[in-house]
């Protein structure tokens, strides 16, 4: 890419909203796609294929989530490097081209945020408040966010200490003496609410995606 052509490049400013459109939209076919598995009669009809169906989606889900949260990062750098400049003392141009920035971000390695908070604080300390999608996650929305990624870990690897995570939550959060397997988990329903709980972590996901859209709207 010659200057001129990078120049012109970092000129165009990638849109929050593509990513978020997307995550949403996926969101709702989640919902749906469940919603008519846990119905079914025929060809999905025994509890455990149910379950083994709901926490396939869980592992897309958290996916789809961690790729929205690196998109942001990414996009926000691309509408203007200077606090994430500053803080680590680099010379950048103030204006990345999106390439430059996944690079300048990522590079080689994999990103890999252990909960909402460690997500926060990286907007804050690194992104400028106006390109900050990430600090109108509220409390409940990072709790709730975090517990599905617990049940994400245990199910992608299973280890003693993701299992000892897992039911530490499930002891201290929910008062639990005998431990659910995550899908049999999100089948139930939410006593105090009384809507099952898979839909109210895809509602905690969707309502967490849309304020932080309307966050950097305009920006």
């Amino acid at each position: 890419m010659t200057s001129k052509e990078r120049a012109t490049d970092s000129m165009r400013k990638a849109s929050f909203d593509k990513s978020h459109d997307e995550f949403e939209n996926w969101l709702f076919w989640y919902r749906d796609f469940l919603a008519k598995i846990q119905e079914a009669k025929q060809v999905v009809s025994r509890k455990f294929e149910k379950l083994e169906l709901l926490e396939a989606i869980i592992l897309r889900c958290a996916v789809r989530w961690e790729d929205l949260v690196l998109n942001d990062m990414i996009i926000s750098l691309n509408r203007d490097s200077s606090k994430y400049s500053n803080e680590l003392g680099l010379r950048l141009r103030k204006h990345l081209t999106l390439s430059e920035a996944e690079v300048i971000l990522v590079g080689h390695r994999y990103i890999d945020f252990r909960s909402v908070s460690e997500i926060k604080a990286f907007g804050k300390r690194y992104l400028l408040s106006r390109f900050n999608p990430f600090k109108v996650i509220t409390n409940p929305w990072s709790d709730a966010i975090d517990e599905f990624l617990t049940m994400r870990n245990l199910l992608a690897h299973y280890s003693r200490k993701a299992w000892r995570t897992y039911r530490t939550m499930m002891r201290n959060r929910y008062r639990l003496k005998r431990i659910p397997e995550p899908g049999s988990f999100l089948f139930s329903t939410n006593p105090s609410t009384h809507y099952v709980r898979w839909s109210e972590y895809l509602g905690t996901f969707h309502k967490c995606s849309r304020a932080m859209r309307r966050a950097v709207s305009g920006a």
